[in-house]
């Protein structure tokens, strides 16, 4: 008999009203897409950040102007300078990451990080003029300090967007919460899982009730595409991290202990509202059948999902 312990509930995370519950947002129906038509003219507080928000060079006084005036636009319009934020947030990141990776500024930034240190105070450690100089740039535009293949890199600080939440609808609440739980705790760096097997399933269940739920979310895609991106964590790992053993091909026993707990908190009626849910319990039942290893058979249900 397999060993068995409690993990976090998914169970709330289906069904018509879902909870996600490593966000922690209720998300209770279906939003559409955000459009730039407006019937009325924009507050002062929008026009002006839409006026900052386009260049890199005002980007931090965008970042700034909607932390401060965010409450005196309407919801629509806080839903779009949300997604402006990110978007241009997004758009300037390889130039930000092109900035900070010299050798030099990597040496300096090295020559003082601890793990987790942040991107304020690497800019107070660091020696030379022109690291603290990006640094203090990228600090104003609200980039958090990341590492990636043994690089310093720059990463959306999404967990600044939570200052927003009260001011724009519940999709993008829901969306900013995935996107800050993984800016906060990645799932993968270097090939390498930096997560527990439970809060794999848990993160993949989050981003298909995401999808499922709202259907025309402006930002449905991108967490379509994260789902996709998650889903294949559960169902192989990563490479330097799998789910089967490399040698005798047998499933971690970890990872079914979670997997098997997660089944059964959501019960039967919740999973079959999953599809990812459903194709994991036959996965498992299908790896039973077979002394839980990776034979043809499991490779042909892998790949025909």
């Amino acid at each position: 008999m397999r060993q068995t312990r409690f993990t976090k509930s998914v169970a709330a995370a289906l069904g018509s009203a879902m909870l996600l519950t490593g966000a922690g947002i209720t998300v209770l129906g279906a939003f559409p897409q955000y459009t730039e038509a407006a019937a009325v003219k924009p507050t002062e507080a929008f026009s002006l950040f839409e006026q900052r928000v386009k260049k890199p060079s005002t980007l931090s006084l965008a970042q700034a102007t909607l932390v401060n005036r965010i409450s005196q636009m309407t919801q629509a319009e806080a839903n779009l300078a949300v997604l402006h934020l990110e978007n241009a947030l997004k758009a300037y990141l390889p130039t930000a990451t092109k900035r900070m990776n010299t050798p030099a500024i990597q040496k300096d930034i090295k020559s003082i990080y601890t793990s987790g240190m942040t991107m304020v105070l690497a800019r107070f450690k660091v020696k030379q003029y022109d690291s603290r100089v990006v640094l203090q740039d990228l600090t104003a535009m609200d980039y958090k300090l990341g590492t990636d293949g043994g690089q310093f890199v720059p990463v959306i600080h999404y967990k600044s967007f939570k200052v927003f939440k009260p001011y724009i609808s519940q999709d993008l609440q829901a969306y900013i919460d995935l996107m800050a739980a993984e800016s906060e705790q990645p799932s993968v760096i270097n090939g390498t899982l930096q997560i527990d097997w439970y809060q794999v399933v848990e993160r993949a269940v989050q981003y298909e009730a995401f999808v499922q739920t709202y259907k025309t979310s402006n930002r449905t895609a991108a967490v379509k595409k994260a789902f996709e991106v998650s889903r294949r964590y559960v169902f192989y790992g990563t490479p330097n991290t799998p789910l089967f053993d490399q040698k005798t091909q047998v499933i971690k026993e970890e990872a079914v202990i979670a997997y098997e707990n997660t089944l059964s908190e959501a019960g039967p009626e919740q999973t079959d509202n999953s599809r990812l849910l459903t194709q994991l319990g036959d996965f498992l039942l299908l790896l039973e059948k077979n002394g839980d290893k990776r034979t043809q058979a499991v490779n042909d249900f892998l790949i025909a999902m």
